[in-house]
């Protein structure tokens, strides 16, 4: 008797590890391909943001409108990390990086806190969102660099 109650209770153990490992990889692999909604960008603050997420969460990559300028903005953590921890920071200051946010230009990591916007540049912004790519918008810099105007782009 006291056998066959040792067998049921371990197999209980091993269903509701299995089902709890199953749960949690399914619950895991939703959240990863989701990181928020859209990409807006203020001009008063030189903020990028977005609702629910991380903003360089997928990735944020610039290009100049004649591709002479290309960079991204990443998250530094590897990808579970970025699973649990993606909803930080929903907003990006381009002169004040977060910490967990990292500029890659030609595969070089800048440890940068400022993000390198030429002057009188315009850029096509687009960010990777876990599994999809989020409508582009493009900005457009001064003679210091400044974000002055900005658009939507419905491509």
């Amino acid at each position: 008797m006291k056998i066959g109650k040792i067998r049921i209770t371990r197999a209980l153990v091993i269903t509701v590890f299995v089902s709890t490992l199953l749960i949690e990889f399914v619950l895991l692999f939703m959240h990863g391909c989701y990181d928020g909604d859209g990409l807006r960008f203020n001009l008063r603050e030189q903020t990028f943001s977005v609702e629910e997420g991380c903003v360089c969460g997928g990735g944020l990559n610039f290009s100049s409108e004649d591709a002479a300028d290309k960079f991204s903005v990443i998250y530094n953590k590897n990808i579970h990390a970025f699973w649990y921890d993606s909803y930080n920071p929903s907003v990006l200051d381009i002169n004040n990086l977060p910490a967990c946010c990292r500029v890659v230009l030609h595969d070089d990591t800048l440890l940068l806190h400022r993000l390198p916007l030429l002057p009188i540049t315009a850029y096509n912004v687009y960010r990777m969102s876990g599994c999809r790519r989020v409508r582009t918008l493009t900005i457009v810099t001064d003679q210091q660099g400044k974000v002055v105007h900005y658009r939507k782009n419905n491509f």
